[in-house]
């Protein structure tokens, strides 16, 4: 797992790595941590509500999401994920490549609805609710998929590879009319936002610093990220930097001072207080016994 996924998922598990672009992780809200941030990739990502309930947002549109939903994420759409207060929310992460059921061949007629499906010009029900054609189709396939991958046996990939196809199906036969499903300018300009945060975490980012990638006033930036994420960017940043250092502390043998230095906290003991507060344990003690804390 690599720092970008690490800080999206974390502690979670991965229910299957098969040597090609599909992975699933397996998720709870508030167990593996409190919400999954605003963020964005370029890959598909499919949010398969199990149970409880909570929130999801694509692109700052919300949803009140329980038991049986399906939110279809395109890449590069921005997303995040919320537990309903006090209740447990599980749910599947589907993270998979769109080169999985695309082709090479330009004249493929399925390569044509593909693309539609990357533009966002595929237009479908979303959230994915019980109770419509289109969930029951969907559920299957995605179910389908998770069967081939508990089975295990030899060529399953295949079958994994089916089964998407059979939720493009679902996605093309119930399509909706409509123009493309794009992102409203805020939302393109806290992508900028948050890319600028993967690329310098490590470095001192200031609220005017973000507010001119965003092409905002600071005033006005401060409002559009509360109002988008339900925190402070201070707050986001935070996080992010605290996320990158667990993921440093699994991974390399560099020193607490190095660690902290490397995710933007100049002042270790400014990074051992928040690191305690937000893991609850020093950095010292997570790196010793990660899987008690």
């Amino acid at each position: 797992m690599d720092l970008e996924q690490y800080t999206q998922y974390q502690e979670t598990r991965r229910h299957i790595q098969p040597g090609f672009a599909y992975n699933t992780y397996l998720c709870t809200i508030p167990q593996d941590f409190d919400r999954v941030n605003l963020h964005w990739h370029d890959q598909m990502e499919l949010i398969y509500i199990k149970r409880g309930s909570g929130s999801v947002s694509v692109n700052l549109e919300n949803w009140a999401v329980d038991a049986g939903c399906i939110v279809p994420v395109l890449p590069g759409e921005l997303h995040a994920i919320e537990g309903a207060p006090g209740e447990r929310m599980e749910y599947e992460n589907i993270i998979f490549s769109l080169s999985l059921v695309d082709s090479v061949d330009a004249d493929d007629w399925c390569h044509g609805v593909v693309d539609a499906l990357r533009r966002g010009a595929l237009r479908f029900e979303r959230p994915i609710r019980p109770g419509t054609g289109l969930h029951r189709a969907a559920a299957a396939a995605l179910d389908g998929a998770d069967a081939a991958c508990a089975q295990h046996a030899p060529g399953y990939a295949l079958l994994v590879k089916s089964e998407l196809f059979r939720l493009l199906f679902a996605l093309y036969s119930f399509r909706q009319t409509g123009g493309a499903m794009q992102a409203n300018g805020d939302a393109e300009k806290l992508k900028g936002v948050i890319g600028y945060i993967k690329a310098h975490f490590g470095e001192p980012i200031s609220v005017a610093d973000a507010a001119a990638v965003a092409g905002y006033s600071a005033s006005h930036f401060m409002r559009v990220f509360r109002r988008a994420t339900g925190r402070t960017f201070v707050d986001y940043l935070t996080d992010y930097r605290l996320a990158a250092a667990v993921y440093y502390l699994r991974e390399t043998d560099d020193d607490i001072g190095t660690v902290a230095a490397n995710c933007g906290f100049d002042n270790i003991s400014y990074f051992i207080r928040r690191f305690h507060r937000r893991y609850g344990a020093s950095p010292g003690r997570y790196r010793r016994n990660p899987k008690n804390l």
